[in-house]
């Protein structure tokens, strides 16, 4: 199978190579989940457990009591723990430590939030941390809009998502000392 390393169209501007979209959005979703299940409250310490890469009874059991302790209620933790079960990933991969979730945080509020782009940060929170669709969102849209057609308003949400994720990537890799230009083809054959 051959795998794009881009798509889209080759001259347009604020597009991400295939992978790169990929690697940002993964790391936007991690961010989503560390901060929907506390970020700084007891949720984190359930973030710690699945960072361990190891699962006790025993341990599950103290997170519970430690979760019940900090004023979770019973319906947010039914709900977290039916979006883990209902998830493709079941893996310590699809969540981050608290260390990768405040970095992240760190980086979303310097590129989007300090620098005016309040905006493109409230649809990065709707779509990774709210975990709406875009279709979701483009209603939403619309309905701010009503003289705007739904299509027009799903072009949008894509374009604005697409350019808020370029944003973030560079600083992104830069924080977790990745370098950006892995995803890019190189040449590998010399020229006879």
């Amino acid at each position: 199978m051959i795998y794009p390393s881009t798509s889209g169209k080759p001259d347009e501007t604020f597009r991400l190579r295939t992978l790169e979209s990929v690697w940002i959005q993964g790391k936007l979703r991690m961010w989503g989940r560390w901060s929907h299940i506390g970020g700084g409250t007891g949720g984190n310490m359930f973030n710690a457990l699945l960072a361990s890469k190891k699962v006790s009874k025993t341990a599950i059991q103290q997170v519970l009591r430690h979760l019940k302790a900090s004023g979770l209620s019973k319906d947010e933790l039914r709900e977290y723990f039916e979006d883990l079960l209902a998830g493709k990933n079941k893996s310590h991969l699809a969540f981050c430590t608290d260390a990768e979730g405040l970095m992240m945080d760190a980086v979303i509020g310097e590129i989007l939030v300090r620098a005016g782009h309040k905006k493109l940060f409230g649809l990065i929170c709707q779509r990774y941390k709210r975990r709406m669709s875009k279709k979701a969102m483009a209603r939403e849209l619309n309905e701010m809009h009503p003289e705007w057609c739904l299509r027009t308003c799903e072009s949008r949400i894509d374009v604005w998502l697409q350019m808020a994720e370029a944003m973030l990537y560079q600083p992104m890799c830069e924080v977790f000392e990745k370098k950006p230009d892995r995803f890019r083809l190189h040449d590998c054959a010399g020229v006879a």
